[in-house]
């Protein structure tokens, strides 16, 4: 064992009062549980729906982001449920939910979603979070032919992981106001685009951009002219007790099939470490209330990359909640 890993804790073991404050969220969600179709081909991605949830709000002449944040879930609090769901600040977007999903995948049904993380006192508690490996104006894989959650829903079966619960989250909001953030971010997205386009010096003469340096930078190009969402995707792991950092890397494993092999881009994972336990409490915390509260680094995700983050699985896994046939 390192010095760091003596002196470092990835895990907590709370006490009743954070089990009780963990259980529940600081503000008022509207938490709606989905349950994909069983048997029935569903998209591979949800764009229309991503799209259509989409409200831009700003404060401050525009300076100040207040578009609402909207969560993606799925929850594992036994082995024998996996639970999807979104949860969101009003009763309008609630509404919004259930119209745009229904549009997207007929055959969906929807439930009563849950809140705050399924803790008890002397449980142990930590997690981790994913970040864009390279700069986020790469974009990340966003064509498929089946769901990419299938990857996730494949690691949390029933017989995987079975003293561990999980709650997985996709926390995005619309990049809108923050003006100068907005103009340093395309700012740079461009010259990395003209950096690309151009001839390269070598030690004799130089040459042309490669074919894959030309279509690099048209995604690049492609992401910074759209529709963009703040987005985090952090793990809660419960239960884990010193397997915690393991449990950690096997769910961000899941994810490398939105690793773009023609970007280089892909999701980088950091689990939650400190010194004091509290800074862990506190990202679990931040995960109940479902705030980013600076856990989580926000990574910039176009519509593509966002509906693919949010998919529905298609496989029959036998712990899954589907609808009713």
């Amino acid at each position: 064992m390192t010095l760091r890993n003596r002196l470092y804790h990835d895990h907590t073991t709370l006490e009743e009062e954070q089990a009780e404050r963990l259980s529940y969220s600081r503000q008022n969600w509207y938490n709606v549980e989905v349950r994909p179709p069983k048997n029935e081909k569903i998209p591979a991605t949800l764009k229309d729906f991503a799209a259509g949830i989409r409200e831009l709000q700003t404060k401050w002449l525009k300076l100040r982001n207040a578009s609402p944040t909207i969560a993606f879930e799925i929850r594992r609090h036994t082995p024998q449920k996996l639970q999807f769901q979104f949860s969101v600040p009003t009763k309008r977007l609630e509404r919004k939910i259930r119209t745009q999903l229904s549009n997207q995948v007929p055959s969906i049904e929807f439930g009563d979603g849950v809140e705050g993380l399924p803790v008890t006192e002397e449980s142990t508690a930590g997690g981790g979070f994913l970040t864009a490996g390279r700069r986020d104006w790469y974009p990340f894989r966003q064509e498929f032919d089946d769901p990419p959650v299938n990857s996730l829903v494949s690691t949390f079966h029933r017989h995987a992981m079975q003293n561990t619960s999980f709650v997985v989250q996709v926390l995005f909001k619309p990049v809108v106001g923050e003006r100068v953030n907005r103009w340093l971010w395309k700012k740079q997205a461009y010259q990395q685009i003209r950096y690309l386009k151009k001839e390269k010096e070598q030690l004799w003469g130089s040459r042309s951009p490669t074919k894959r340096e030309k279509r690099q930078a048209d995604s690049i190009e492609a992401k910074a002219g759209n529709s963009r969402f703040h987005t985090t995707i952090r793990f809660a792991v419960l239960g884990a007790e010193e397997y915690t950092k393991s449990r950690v890397k096997e769910l961000a494993g899941s994810y490398n099939t939105y690793e773009n092999p023609e970007t280089g881009q892909y999701l980088d994972t950091v689990t939650v470490e400190a010194l004091r336990e509290q800074r862990i409490f506190n990202f679990l915390q931040a995960v109940a209330d479902r705030n980013y509260a600076g856990w989580g680094r926000k990574f910039q995700a176009s519509l593509d990359e966002l509906a693919a983050f949010v998919s529905l699985p298609n496989n029959n896994r036998e712990n899954i909640q589907f609808a009713e046939p």
